[in-house]
């Protein structure tokens, strides 16, 4: 093919051209560029009656490349969990584990053990199945093959169970009503097992029949009644009701044939659901129970752990395993017992109770005090976020932040920073930044409550400087999807950000 020359007009146009073009690109290469950016990112129409605290800093050489109201309240969500996970982290160490104890009090003759079991509960959320691929009853099948070993076939007294690490606040404060049927508004107990729900699947039958309902574990703990209906076609359409303080579920779940709905449903009480679960198990390996569960508080004296016989132990994963799942996946119930055993570990007050949130919160301040964060300035109602009445600054997270990938101890560190959401790739990012400079880049904890949608994590510039960032949206009124993309935007943004 010839070549084809072109005119002085020709070229003088295509200059233009790419001169316009370098000077648009040259705005993300300053931090006024870039500021210029995110704030019409923010200032979007979509955001009218939104309320927006924005705050980046350039961990690299401490520089803060956008300040909006970042010193400012906001309601966090889920974005409480970094304060949660963080301060637990620096308080305790990523190898600290929760240790569950099963103790026999009383002399065993002729295979009896004339007393009650005993578990000492430590505050482990983790107790059940999802560190143990589902088994959610091995390790009270481990306890009764101990029992066993000891030579123990019944149990004349009653299975204790012992939840007094934490106070006998089973809900954050704040908390919405018609949260706590769901999993992710499950009791917080110094005794857990299960993650304190049942796990229930609606199998459709035959249309017009009522669904079959399969409860996983079942030793009657729960109660359903079944109104759920069969379709012979159409979508899945959920439906469960809890009177509060009961654990009777009314199902009224609409099923095509064939399919099934599952729900993870949170029962009251997670002390004694321990407990009777733990005396089904028992029951179904051999070892007769004549007692019944019952709460510690109910039992009628204190235990004396000194005198009892220590039958088993269970040792919970690391705290850095727990903490990977609290912030990868969002996991509520995690968040709140991390608190609370900020409050039982750490406190060292006499003015709150041990093991309550309020006295979990006050075993932050050190570590708050120490990352440059006025611990007034935050208000902390609970672990997770789920409350309404927790706040937080833009500029105390991203203190968090900083103050986390500055760790002394690079095991807290890498603990902390592993345990976000990779965006494009896991928890709660993993179907955000599918493509793009922050996919596989961007490490972050997502928020949601009702009106509030936050942001809040780290990413590496073009550069390759770690910028931390919070991106706080409250009161908006449109759709939490117009929130997501501007955050994404802004996130895109910082990782394309060419400026030092």
């Amino acid at each position: 093919m010839p070549v084809r020359f072109r005119s002085a007009a020709h070229w003088a146009v295509l200059l233009i051209a790419l001169v316009a073009v370098r000077a648009d690109a040259q705005t993300t290469s300053t931090r006024a560029g870039l500021a210029e950016r995110i704030t019409e990112a923010l200032d979007a129409s979509a955001f009218n009656d939104a309320y927006w605290g924005a705050y980046v800093v350039n961990l690299s050489n401490g520089e803060v490349l956008y300040d909006r109201n970042a010193e400012r309240r906001f309601i966090p969500a889920s974005n409480m969990k970094l304060l949660s996970t963080a301060a637990a982290l620096d308080a305790l160490g990523p190898d600290f584990h929760y240790a569950t104890r099963l103790y026999a009090d009383g002399p065993i003759q002729n295979g009896t053990l004339l007393g009650a079991l005993v578990v000492r509960g430590a505050g482990d959320p983790s107790f059940g199945g999802r560190f143990r691929d589902g088994d959610a009853l091995g390790v009270f099948r481990e306890w009764a093959d101990s029992l066993r070993a000891l030579g123990i076939r019944r149990v004349e007294g009653p299975v204790v169970g012992d939840d007094d690490v934490f106070d006998n606040v089973p809900l954050g404060q704040g908390w919405q009503w018609d949260d706590l049927k769901w999993y992710y508004g499950a009791e917080i107990s110094g005794l857990q097992f299960n993650e304190g729900t049942v796990h229930v699947e609606v199998r459709g039958t035959s249309p017009g029949r009522p669904a079959r309902i399969v409860v996983e574990p079942d030793y009657g703990y729960a109660r359903f009644v079944n109104r759920s209906t069969t379709t012979a076609g159409g979508s899945i359409r959920e439906g469960y009701d809890r009177a509060l303080g009961d654990n009777v579920f009314t199902v009224t779940a609409s099923v095509p044939a064939g399919r099934t709905e599952t729900e993870d449903l949170s029962i009251v009480n997670p002390t004694d659901y321990f407990a009777s679960t733990l005396v089904g198990v028992l029951r179904d390996h051999g070892i007769e129970v004549a007692g019944e569960a019952v709460d510690v508080d109910e039992w009628g004296r204190r235990p004396r752990y000194e005198t009892f016989t220590r039958v088993a132990t269970h040792i919970s994963p690391s705290l850095a395993e727990i903490v990977q799942q609290t912030n990868e996946d969002s996991n509520n119930l995690y968040a709140e017992h991390l608190l609370r055993t900020m409050g039982a570990y750490v406190y060292r007050g006499t003015d709150l109770p041990t093991g309550s949130a309020f006295a979990g919160f006050e075993a932050t301040r050190p570590f708050l005090t120490r990352i440059g964060v006025d611990p007034e300035s935050f208000r902390v109602a609970d672990g997770s976020g789920l409350s309404a009445l927790n706040r937080l600054t833009p500029f105390g997270l991203v203190s968090i932040l900083r103050g986390m990938h500055e760790h002394p101890d690079r095991a807290t560190r890498e603990a902390f920073e592993a345990s976000l959401p990779v965006g494009g790739y896991t928890g709660t990012l993993r179907n955000r930044y599918r493509s793009g400079d922050a996919r596989g880049n961007v490490r972050a904890k997502t928020g949601y409550i009702s009106g509030a949608r936050t942001l809040s994590g780290y990413v590496t510039s073009e550069r390759g400087d770690v910028l931390a960032f919070s991106l706080l949206c409250n009161n908006y009124t449109t759709s939490t999807s117009r929130v997501n993309r501007a955050q994404d935007q802004i996130v895109e943004l910082l990782a394309d950000y060419e400026g030092r």
